[in-house]
This record gives C-alpha cells, sequence and structure tokens, in this order.
C-alpha cells in the first residue's frame, strides 16, 4: 500500500524530495558537520540512504539525497533535514521559509534516522 506524505503546502503528494543538509559549502556561514569534507560527504551520504531505504519499507515513495550547496533562495526540495548544528549557525529565522525537520547533530553522524523517519510518517497516510 503506497503512504501518501504531506508536502510544505500541506497538499498530499505521492512522492516527495527530501534533501539532508549536514554542511554547506557555499556562502558566508559554512558550518560543517566534522570539519571534514570527505567525511562529511560519507556521514551525510550514509544518513540519507538509512533514511530512504527506511521510508521505502514503511511505503514511502521518496527521493532523499544530500544538500551540500543549499542556495535558500532557490530551494526546491519538498522536505529539508537540518543538522542542528547547522541551523544554530545559520539561524533559525533564515530558514522560516523552508520545510524542514531538524535532527541532533549525533543522529547525523551515526546515521540513527528513526527522529526522522518517525516526524516523516506522522505526516503520512494512507488510501484504502
Amino acid at each position: 500500500m503506497l503512504r501518501y506524505l504531506l508536502s510544505y503546502s500541506k497538499k498530499a503528494v505521492k512522492y516527495l524530495i527530501i534533501s539532508v543538509v549536514g554542511d554547506i559549502r557555499t556562502g558566508k556561514i559554512q558550518p560543517t558537520l566534522t570539519g571534514n569534507e570527505i567525511v562529511d560527504n560519507a556521514l551525510i551520504a550514509n544518513y540519507s540512504n538509512q533514511l530512504q531505504k527506511s521510508l521505502e519499507a514503511s511505503g514511502c515513495n521518496v527521493t532523499v539525497t544530500p544538500e551540500h550547496f543549499l542556495d535558500l533562495h532557490n530551494a526546491d526540495s519538498d522536505k529539508y533535514i537540518f543538522d542542528q548544528k547547522v541551523v544554530d549557525s545559520l539561524g533559525a529565522a533564515s530558514l522560516s521559509e523552508l520545510d524542514l525537520i531538524v535532527v541532533d547533530h549525533s543522529d547525523l553522524i551515526w546515521g540513527n534516522v528513526s527522529a526522522a523517519q518517525s516526524e516523516l510518517t506522522g505526516q503520512s497516510f494512507s488510501l484504502s
């Protein structure tokens, strides 16, 4: 059974694009996950893969991708998953236009997707 997720506009969608932001490599403020670009790539990719697998296993049709070059003026994903430290660096007010879920820094590092999955599937429903 296909699960429907709610997009930012609160419309039910069959397919959702989710971006994971654990570091930002452009702009004045460039927060990092670990300070090592290669390690950051691997950790954010692992988290993205784990989240996609767990959401697909629960019947959600999603694409989850790492986002290293976030442009707040041209943000085009349906949902964003942000590392708490990135939100702290940028300031919550600058992210107010995005539909985002904030996850603990250690969850992103260790690939623990349970908090994000719970939040996302809590906003979903299925049609019989």
